[in-house]
């Protein structure tokens, strides 16, 4: 039985893990910057060129993004810390990741409580019988 509450707790954890990573396909770069893509951002490009490139963003500009390559993933041909640009018009699809506080903390608290649910068998601030 704990088995079973411990593989359902890692995969809420698994799923808490996800909650950041949006994935878009954009048609112009009014739609691209309509995304609010900040400074610091992790983005992955796929240009309409079919190159793949993972970047975090260091400066945004008018018509491209501009910042330092990620370690490569597959199919990525650029290595790390190499500074690119990435110009809106050749955006055929970007997956954007950040780090929301708020959300993080939120998860955290709802993991801890169900651990405690879990491990104790009665729920987070009573007694237990």
């Amino acid at each position: 039985m704990r088995k079973t509450w411990r593989l359902v707790l890692l995969a809420l954890v698994c799923a808490c893990a996800g909650c950041a990573r949006h994935s878009y396909t954009v048609g112009d770069t009014a739609e691209t910057s309509e995304l609010k893509i900040r400074v610091g951002d992790e983005i992955r490009v796929v240009t309409t060129d079919r190159e793949r490139i993972s970047l975090r963003v260091k400066e945004i500009r008018e018509d491209r993004f501009a910042g330092v390559t990620l370690r490569p993933n597959r199919k990525e041909t650029l290595p790390a810390d190499t500074p690119v640009e990435v110009p809106y018009a050749k955006i055929a699809m970007i997956q954007v990741t950040r780090f929301d506080k708020k959300a993080a903390g939120v998860a955290a608290v709802f993991i801890v409580a169900l651990g405690t649910v879990v491990l104790t068998g009665a729920p987070v601030g009573l007694p237990p019988p």
